[in-house]
């Protein structure tokens, strides 16, 4: 059920004008439109509707408020020195974080898709210490993002020694649900794969996906 308290917000009056931000309304509660107001739905209010859409699943605006906040180019000269290339290098050095440290710096500080696609593949392709890596995430209360990405990893490729930590992690996920990355909970709570949904967690990944790129990076 929509919020329409949220509709009178004043940002909602960047995107739509009052005219159709009424309409909106009349639609929501199923009252009968008048020909202009049918015409403001289709020409001008759902189009804008639609590309709102993309940005909240595209997390568009995550990205532009974290980039402005952080430069990325700690993560991803890090992801080049544990074997995932799929960064161009623009600098030369940064420093060099532990393979454990950078797991959770990607996803405390960097949640960027294409950081937390890049975690599998540290996974699959670096030794991790486990319990070094269970005590930050536990610090950082990310277990559930951990044992998602880890589980991703699996259905890839075994990794037969992390096999406890994500025996661990399935058996003590924490309760409170969480974002993979920032985005509209509502529209991710609809949309998430259920996998993800079983760790706790809402965000539009993929495991075709990551098998896909399995196939250029394993």
């Amino acid at each position: 059920m929509v919020n329409k308290e949220i509709l009178q917000d004043k940002s909602m009056e960047k995107i739509f004008g009052s005219v159709e931000i009424q309409t909106i309304i009349k639609k929501i509660e199923g009252k009968p439109l008048k020909q202009t107001e049918r015409n403001y739905l289709s020409r001008s209010i759902r189009p804008k509707l639609r590309a709102a859409a993309l940005v909240t699943q595209e997390n568009i605006l995550s990205e532009v408020n974290a980039k402005e906040k952080k430069d990325p180019w700690l993560i991803e000269y890090n992801l080049t020195q544990y074997h995932y290339s799929l960064i161009t290098l623009k600098k030369t050095r940064a420093k060099k974080l532990t393979i454990e440290e950078l797991i959770i710096e990607i996803l405390t500080n960097y949640p960027f898709a294409r950081f937390i696609e890049a975690i599998p593949f540290l996974f699959l392709k670096n030794n991790i210490e486990s319990w070094k890596l269970l005590e930050l995430a536990a610090s950082a209360k990310i277990k559930n993002k951990i044992g998602y990405l880890l589980e991703t990893a699996f259905l890839i490729k075994p990794i037969p020694y992390l096999q406890p930590l994500l025996t661990y992690l399935k058996k003590n996920k924490d309760e409170k649900i969480s974002l993979l990355v920032d985005g509209d909970y509502e529209f991710l709570l609809k949309t998430s794969p259920e996998r993800i949904k079983k760790w706790k967690l809402l965000g539009r990944f993929f495991d075709e996906d990551f098998k896909k790129l399995a196939k250029v990076y394993v």
